[in-house]
């Protein structure tokens, strides 16, 4: 399995300790490169946690990587480790297990 690409949906930039981003990881077999899941997640600063926990106040995890310091080179290593971590016997189960840290896109609509 192997990370094809990630495309950055969007982007609240402030600073490099304060900004969010959605984004898509298009994950699939190395040896098939049009074959591959699309995985939606959201990349957000400490900082800019904060800021947001000083409303509600409540926040749930899958789907979402919290980092001190904007590196877009950092998050694609991150989804890379992830990757080995999940990697199975069969790409069905790999698929499965991302499915835990990330959200699966629904490509058809």
């Amino acid at each position: 399995m192997e990370l094809k690409t990630i495309n950055i949906l969007q982007k609240d930039y402030k600073s490099d300790e304060d900004f969010f981003l959605s984004v898509q990881a298009f994950i699939g077999p190395e040896q098939k490169p049009y074959e591959y899941e699309v995985y939606r997640f959201y990349v957000i600063s400490l900082k800019r946690l904060c800021e947001e926990f000083m409303g509600e106040g409540v926040m749930l995890n899958r789907g979402w990587m919290i980092t001190k310091y904007y590196s877009e080179s950092m998050i694609e290593e991150k989804i890379k480790e992830l990757i080995q971590i999940c990697t199975s016997q069969n790409d069905d189960d790999t698929f499965l297990k991302l499915n835990s840290y990330f959200i699966i896109e629904d490509c058809e609509g």
